[in-house]
Order: C-alpha cells, then sequence, then structure tokens
C-alpha cells in the first residue's frame, strides 16, 4: 500500500449512519382499483402496479429532515467513503456530539407520530373514502411502525489487512482496493464542492445582481470542508487561499452588488466545476481567466452573440479556449550575405581583439597590410581624401611606435585626450 493512502487512513475515521425510515408505502394490488367493465390490468411481466399510502405523508417529514441533517453533520468537515463519512480524526467528539443530540430529536418525534397513530390512519381513510378499504387492508400494527423507525450511528477506524496464510492470494487484492478507494476521496470531495456550488449558483445568483451574507455562509462552508480534508490532496489549500481572499476583499456588510456581487460569482464558477477546482489548486488555472458570463450564457444562450465572446459588461467577457496564438515577432533585418565592404575589411575584423588595449603590443603586420590596402582603396576612389589620409596613416603610426616605450602619465587637472586606441575604434567603427 502506497505511504500516501497509509498516511490518509491514520489521520480519518469513519461515521455510518444507520437510520430507517418508514414511508407507509404498501404495494398496491388488483384489488384495490375499481375497474371499468371489461378493463384488465396488464401482466407483471409487463408492468408493474404502484404503491399506495396508509397515512399522510406530511406526518413523516420531520424523518425525513432529520436524516438529511445527520448526512450534513457528517459531510460537514467529511466526505463519502465505503458507505461511511470519512472525517478527520479531531472532528469526531463533534459529530457524536451532534448525532446523539439529534438522535434525542428522532424518538421524540417517533414517539409523537406513534401516540397518534390510529387517528391519523383513521383520518387519512376519511380523506379518500372511496379507497378506505384498501387503505385499511395495508395498515400496519403500531409495533412495526416503532420498529421501523430507527436512528444509530458506528465509529470505526480502517485499517490495511493483515497477511493471513490461509488466504494468501486475497491480502493483495484487498490491500489494493482499499488504496484505490483512499486515493480516491479527494476526486468524491471536490465533487461534494462542485455540487454544493452549482446549487448555490442556481439559487442565488443567476438571474439576480445582488446577494445576502446567507451566499457568504455557504462559501465558507465549502472552505472549511476544504481545509479539514486538506491532507487529502495538495491541491485543496490553494482553493481555500482563494476563497480566504475573496471573501476578506468584500466588505463588511452586504448586501454585495456590483463587483463584489462579480468576484462572488466567479469564485462560486471556480468551485462549481470539479476539473476546475484541480486546475486552480495545480496552479494551472486563475480565477481571473473564468467569466461569470460563463453561467449567463449557459442559461440564456443567444445565437446572435459572438462566439468567441459574449459581453455581460464592461468588466467582464467569456473566456474561449482556443489554439494558442503565437505572439508576433519584430521584423529582423535580414543578413546581407553579399561581401559589399571594403577590400581587406574582413581581413581586418578577424584579426582585431576589442579586449586587447592597443598599448599592450605594437601592431602586427598583417594589421598594418590591411590599413595600407584599406586607405589605398579609398584614396583611389576619392582623390580629395589623399592629404587626409595621409595624416591619419601618420598619427596611427606614431602612436604605435611610441606605444611599447612610453605609456604617458596624465594628470587629473591634465585635459584628457582620445588615445590611439579610441582613434582607431572612431575611425574604423
Amino acid at each position: 500500500m502506497s505511504h500516501n493512502a497509509e498516511m490518509i487512513l491514520d489521520q480519518i475515521d469513519v461515521v455510518k449512519l444507520d437510520i430507517n425510515l418508514w414511508t407507509s408505502s404498501k404495494k398496491l394490488r388488483p384489488e384495490d382499483l375499481v375497474l371499468a367493465d371489461g378493463s384488465k390490468l396488464p401482466p407483471e411481466d409487463l408492468a408493474y402496479l404502484g404503491t399506495k399510502k396508509t397515512i399522510d405523508p406530511d406526518k413523516l417529514k420531520e424523518f425525513n429532515r432529520i436524516k438529511k441533517e445527520a448526512e450534513r453533520i457528517c459531510l460537514q468537515s467529511g466526505t463519502r467513503f465505503i458507505g461511511g463519512f470519512a472525517n478527520p480524526r479531531a472532528e469526531i467528539p463533534r459529530i457524536t456530539q451532534e448525532l446523539d443530540a439529534l438522535s434525542k430529536t428522532f424518538y421524540e418525534a417517533r414517539d409523537q407520530l406513534l401516540a397518534t397513530y390510529h387517528e391519523d390512519t383513521e383520518d387519512w381513510i376519511a380523506r379518500h373514502a372511496e379507497f378506505g378499504d384498501a387503505i385499511r387492508r395495508a395498515i400496519e400494527p403500531v409495533e412495526s411502525v416503532a420498529a421501523k423507525l430507527r436512528f444509530d450511528y458506528v465509529v470505526f477506524r480502517v485499517t490495511v489487512p493483515q497477511a493471513d496464510t490461509t488466504l494468501p492470494d486475497a491480502t493483495p487484492a484487498a490491500v489494493d482496493s482499499l488504496h484505490r478507494r483512499t486515493n480516491s476521496m479527494s476526486e468524491q470531495l471536490f465533487h461534494e464542492i462542485a455540487q454544493e456550488a452549482s446549487q448555490l449558483i442556481d439559487r442565488s445568483f443567476v438571474g439576480k445582481d445582488t446577494v445576502t451574507g446567507r451566499s457568504l455562509n455557504a462559501f465558507r462552508r465549502m472552505r472549511d470542508k476544504l481545509d479539514s480534508l486538506g491532507f487529502l490532496d495538495h491541491r485543496c489549500m490553494p482553493v481555500v487561499d482563494k476563497i480566504d481572499a475573496v471573501l476578506d476583499a468584500l466588505p463588511k456588510q452586504g448586501p454585495y452588488n456590483g463587483v463584489a456581487f462579480n468576484s462572488l460569482f466567479t469564485l462560486g464558477l471556480l468551485l462549481s466545476d470539479p476539473d476546475k477546482i484541480k486546475r486552480h489548486g495545480g496552479g494551472l488555472l486563475q480565477m481571473e481567466s473564468i467569466s461569470v458570463s460563463d453561467a449567463i450564457a449557459a442559461v440564456e444562450p443567444d445565437d446572435e452573440q459572438d462566439d468567441d465572446a459574449v459581453m455581460l459588461d464592461s468588466s467582464s467577457t467569456v473566456v474561449v479556449d482556443e489554439a494558442p496564438v503565437e505572439a508576433p515577432v519584430a521584423d529582423t533585418p535580414a543578413v546581407n550575405t553579399e561581401d559589399d565592404d571594403l577590400p581587406g575589411f574582413d581581413d581586418f575584423l578577424s584579426n582585431y581583439n576589442p579586449a586587447q588595449d592597443v598599448f599592450d603590443a605594437t601592431p602586427s603586420v598583417d594589421a598594418a597590410l590591411c590599413l595600407d590596402n584599406v586607405a589605398q582603396d579609398v584614396l583611389n576612389s576619392v582623390p580629395e581624401a589623399n592629404s587626409f589620409m595621409a595624416s591619419v596613416k601618420e598619427t596611427v603610426q606614431v602612436a604605435a611606435e611610441t606605444a611599447s616605450t612610453s605609456i604617458p602619465v596624465q594628470s587629473k587637472d591634465e585635459t584628457e585626450t582620445p588615445d590611439a586606441a579610441e582613434v582607431v575604434a572612431d575611425f574604423w567603427f
């Protein structure tokens, strides 16, 4: 079994509810129906008859409410797992305390139902006098009803099966199955969060422009659940941080509209999709790329709107996934492959070392020849430059001859003059 699965199992306990409800539903029999002359019922292999009620269903609504409340208590900080609800071990005392109080409420409601059971059945028969005999035949004794109404729970821990010499082939399969179910708890968690967020959006956001503080309580419940089960998946905590950031940025009191409404709506869209939750938690999706117009477009599609973006208001647009488009690259001047430079200039560049100071060594023979060749070409092409080029050559030659023997020391007060290297660099470049 993987270390991750063992770490998860070491931090959870499982709460399994054992709540049984009595629905008063009984199978509808052919003799319960009043058929017209010549009519007949279809055979059982073709169709089944429905059910009939022996008491007013409203009398049983309290038991359904209690059962849903028990599930809510177990899901507040937990998630469904192997028929029960996996919760952090630290949450078990709170859960058992709340379930014990709810169990007391359940049995009080049961006692009240049993106390008026006969009167309630007779009242139901009177309300449906035409089918009174059919109802009366299906009425259960009060003792049977009492036995079927039950509220209980059990808390247990899950551990890895130990090796068994009598079943050597069964243990690896059992461990592997538990490994799979344990590591899938995060998927179940994200599904439950998305289901609650979807219900919140449908109930409080779609078709509205204002929400109250009650919606914030729903976000806090989702936040606390992700926080309590953060050890299931590393992607939980970035989502918790995002919920905190959105809620902390809101005004202290509602109602919330405008920017605050859009911010909450966008957060709801993020939480309403398990894939978006996982992508955001993994750093692959930013909430800012989700638009509230996604939900509006899904509820109220408009064929005349542009396929790429549906404008909701000046601050939001639908973000459409498209193939990535490469950013335009600035035009780069084409490299001139033709040798239009002065004759001998390439040879000079091949021997030119910008890191070498002109005073480090005397000019090489090749450099001098290169200078002569280049100067001669300039002189041939521009006769008026004869005197200028002659003076330049003389200046460079004198600087080269004196450089190797002495390096002039210049005081700070003297006016700085460019050295021979700078003269050459300025000339060529």
